[in-house]
């Protein structure tokens, strides 16, 4: 059962995923999610103080860091990139959703949070925002929150077939109320025309 759990959790923020981030990080962050290994924590340099202080003066705590293992020096370039015009302009919505984005490549969900959750204040209606701070919430376990990001998604656009499915999964395996996922369900299987995988899935979790 935990092993279902699991498979259809993780789907289901791939699925968010490849709503909210786009096309640059889609196939690198899909490959990643079907290969767990590659999060394993990376062994921290001999050299590098694991103090939790900045000492490159990139902006991020050095242990903060290794525990990305595995980023590039160009995702970490963009990073700063955003950080650095985040100082410049705290409300620059698209430079805080860059920065939240590519946290979540990170799997620094925390650190994801704080952006996201500052661009929503600032666009409470950009669905690709609450995406992103739902895919948080769920890879922290907060599945009320990640719940309620989906929920809100939902009354700005009732026909968000991500939002529903995704919410399904929180109500069948997290909050164990199937007959309520149920409906989430059975409404992807009413308005998705277009993404087989999501259909399918769907099925499966009815036992369709």
């Amino acid at each position: 059962m935990t092993a279902n759990i699991t498979t259809f959790g993780r789907k289901a923020v791939i699925l968010a995923v490849v709503v909210a981030i786009g096309a640059m990080f889609v196939t690198s962050f899909i490959y990643r999610m079907d290969n767990p290994n590659l999060f394993v924590k990376a062994q921290q340099p001999q050299h590098t103080p694991d103090d939790g202080h900045d000492h490159d003066g990139d902006g991020i705590p050095d242990n903060e860091g290794q525990a990305m293992g595995g980023v590039s020096n160009g995702a970490m370039s963009k990073v700063k990139e955003f950080m650095a015009r985040v100082d410049a302009d705290p409300n620059d919505a698209e430079a805080l959703i860059g920065l939240g984005n590519s946290f979540l490549m990170m799997r620094a969900w925390d650190r994801a949070l704080q952006p996201l959750l500052k661009a929503r204040t600032l666009q409470p209606e950009n669905t690709t925002v609450l995406k992103g701070i739902g895919i948080a919430y769920f890879n922290k376990e907060d599945f009320t929150k990640a719940s309620e990001s989906y929920e809100a998604i939902l009354k700005i656009d009732d026909k968000d077939t991500l939002a529903l499915f995704n919410l399904g999964v929180i109500y069948k395996h997290y909050f164990k109320k199937s007959d309520e996922a149920g409906t989430y369900f059975s409404r992807v299987l009413e308005l998705e025309k277009d993404d087989q995988e999501m259909i399918k899935l769907a099925r499966e979790e009815l036992g369709k």
